[in-house]
């Protein structure tokens, strides 16, 4: 049950000090633990906060890959207390569980998303790579906007063709995996939802699909990795 919420950029260093500033008005002499999922920055978080304290840069070694961070890294505070960075709590159903390293780096954003505009007509999909897929089931012809890494090709089908291209080109024209991975990449699995009001079809760990209400959609993923609607975001 959050007390506030900060939106912050650990990359580029935004709103951190309105975060401290939270921080300290709330931990009452405290220490203070860092918490969250593996693969979501924690660490280069904390390497801000640092370097926004004290001057010391890069002090918390950071990596796209889940489970950088071992064990426990104590940070002192001015009063005694610590600042606390944890080992990220493993959360099985992200992408960044079934992909291979080399996959990792095109899917993990490391710079500002640049969203994709589609004007699709019921009955298209949309392959994510190889590693996804979005299907617009049924509804008007519609815009919807794609939010994942700009590394990551989009590419647009009919839906009735879907099977057969990915069969074909997954590994190659759709990557990643790559061709050397596609063999040990577990099966796709699809989620349909129907849509009442504007909002984000998530695939977790890899981005979202902003759809119109009155649609029915499909979120296809690996087995394992969470699919869900969440209200539009943005």
């Amino acid at each position: 049950r959050p007390i506030d919420v900060a939106m912050v950029s650990a990359k580029k260093n935004n709103q951190v000090s309105d975060l401290l500033e939270k921080i300290n008005k709330y931990r009452e002499n405290r220490d203070v633990y860092v918490v969250g999922v593996t693969n979501v920055g924690k660490s280069t978080l904390i390497n801000q906060i640092i370097k926004s304290t004290t001057g010391v840069k890069e002090l918390i070694t950071t990596s796209r890959f889940p489970g950088t961070t071992l064990d426990k890294i104590q940070i002192p505070l001015d009063d005694g207390h610590e600042l606390v960075d944890t080992p990220g709590i493993i959360h099985a159903e992200q992408m960044a569980h079934v992909l291979s390293a080399q996959a990792l780096k095109l899917v993990a954003p490391q710079k500002e998303i640049k969203p994709r505009t589609f004007q699709l007509n019921d009955q298209q999909t949309i392959f994510l790579g190889g590693v996804a897929r979005f299907d617009y089931v049924k509804g008007p012809r519609s815009g919807v906007v794609a939010y994942f890494d700009n590394n990551l090709n989009l590419h647009r089908t009919k839906l009735e063709n879907a099977d057969a291209f990915y069969e074909k080109h997954m590994g190659g024209l759709l990557t990643p995996p790559t061709a050397d991975d596609k063999d040990d990449f577990p099966e796709l699995e699809r989620h349909e939802f129907h849509i009442d009001q504007k909002s984000d079809l998530v695939i977790e760990g890899l981005g979202w699909v902003t759809v119109p209400a009155g649609t029915t959609v499909a979120g296809w993923a690996p087995v394992g990795v969470s699919v869900l609607v969440r209200k539009a975001m943005i």
